[in-house]
């Protein structure tokens, strides 16, 4: 079986691995010639940002697509996971596909036509590249930081088409390095330790055991890394103990962060309150969605890019209490049925060999949240005002099943969406 995989990485404080399985159709000639036929498009340079290019339909059609990938997902159980990071690998792999294919993509994530999907998400790109270390953290650690990164891992008698190669050379970034699937083993050592390089050894292990063989014929990595701080670090108001109430009305006693003063939008709307929590650097944000009672499945499943348009409409300022447990959650997606039900699956991906076809989808994720913001919890004894808070109009207690989603703030691109049902996991 060919394989080509499409790889997504992990987050400082939010981590990622999306991989898609592309398979040779039986009997297809997808060797190509021996050795050295793709070229590592070093010549290849980043493309301008095109002024004008669709980031808005790009950030929606991502956003849209994951949303209604989640609504596939188990209700009950804890989830996170990367619309980002699903969109953009579809997208890759869309340069490559036949127009059936590519088509069906289209309309999966309601893409911007042709080109210029791939011009939005370049400029999309560089806008989350220029948010790199624009605050200062107390720990400088936890300096807000987002990096892509983007390889193409074609085994050596491969012969993917070299348009394809070089539009994600000039418009992701991906640079070339080829693979000997004679040695398997060692090809998937060095993409793992490929991996891990990108994600500050947070992803030590992406592909498993038997994942390349004799017949792959290409990987396609794509690695996104997040760590930000809380612009309003929690501590200066302690914690409180209260109860948790699951789904199923059940109780698990949990620790709380609590702030008087966030400064982040917050309000309520119809079956929920929420609460927008800011990065440091005001260019990321958490949106918590705390559903009423008895209506978390109802506001789950009208979970959309219009929605939130509408939750931005209706949030305003001012002084609200925060409620939030910290968690820790991992999550693994097999979103082959899903692409399969859209008519992207199997699908056909000519430019990258003959008879390639679209054959497993998986999707994991990582994220862990504390007073600090990332996975590193320190420096919670701070230097503190003196002065006391105003008295809150509205308490946001995420004391009961919540959903979350990391936002860019200027383009509303959804880095990661989630739902918290057991803080303790």
């Amino acid at each position: 079986m060919t394989r080509i995989a499409f790889v997504h990485p992990r987050l400082g404080m939010l981590a990622v691995v999306a991989a898609l399985l592309v398979a040779a159709a039986c009997g297809g000639d997808s060797s190509g010639s021996a050795g050295g036929v793709v070229e590592p498009s070093s010549g290849v340079e980043r493309a301008l940002p095109v002024a004008d290019a669709p980031i808005d339909d790009l950030v929606s059609g991502f956003t849209d697509g994951g949303l209604d990938l989640m609504r596939t997902q188990p209700v009950g159980e804890n989830l996170v996971f990367s619309p980002l990071s699903i969109g953009h690998a579809l997208l890759m792999a869309r340069g490559a596909a036949d127009d059936a294919t590519a088509a069906a993509i289209d309309e999966a994530l309601a893409l911007p036509v042709g080109m210029a999907a791939h011009d939005a998400w370049n400029a999309l790109d560089a806008q989350l590249a220029a948010s790199n270390g624009t605050a200062v953290a107390i720990d400088e650690t936890a300096t807000p930081i987002v990096t892509v990164s983007d390889r193409l891992w074609p085994s050596t008698t491969a012969a993917p088409d070299q348009d394809w190669v070089d539009l994600m050379a000039s418009h992701h970034g991906a640079d070339v390095e080829t693979i000997d699937v004679s040695d398997p083993e060692g090809s998937r050592e060095r993409i793992n330790s490929w991996v891990s390089e990108q994600t500050n050894d947070l992803i030590p292990e992406l592909l498993p055991a038997g994942f390349i063989d004799g017949s792959t014929v290409l990987v396609l990595t794509d690695t996104v890394y997040f760590k930000a701080q809380w612009r309003t670090i929690f501590g200066k108001y302690g914690t409180i103990e209260g109860p948790f109430t699951r789904l199923d009305g059940t109780t698990v006693e949990m620790t709380y962060l609590v702030d008087l003063e966030q400064p982040g939008p917050r309000g309520v709307g119809d079956g929920f309150v929420g609460a927008e929590v800011p990065y440091l650097g005001d260019d990321y944000a958490m949106l918590i969605i705390v559903p009423d009672e008895g209506r978390f499945d109802d506001v789950r499943s009208r979970l959309s890019s219009d929605f939130l348009a509408e939750i931005d409409g209706v949030f305003t300022t001012g002084p609200y209490e925060l409620r939030m447990p910290e968690w820790e959650t991992t999550t693994a997606i097999d979103f082959l049925g899903w692409l399969t039900e859209r008519g992207i699956a199997p699908g056909a991906f000519p430019g990258i060999g003959p008879g390639v076809f679209l054959d497993g989808a998986v999707h994991g994720a990582d994220i862990a949240v504390d007073e600090i913001g990332t996975e590193a919890a320190a420096a919670t004894g701070l230097g503190f005002a003196t002065s006391g808070p105003p008295e809150p109009e509205l308490l946001v207690a995420a004391d009961r099943p919540f959903l979350y989603l990391v936002r860019h703030v200027d383009t509303g691109a959804v880095l990661f969406a989630g739902q918290v049902t057991d803080p303790r996991g």
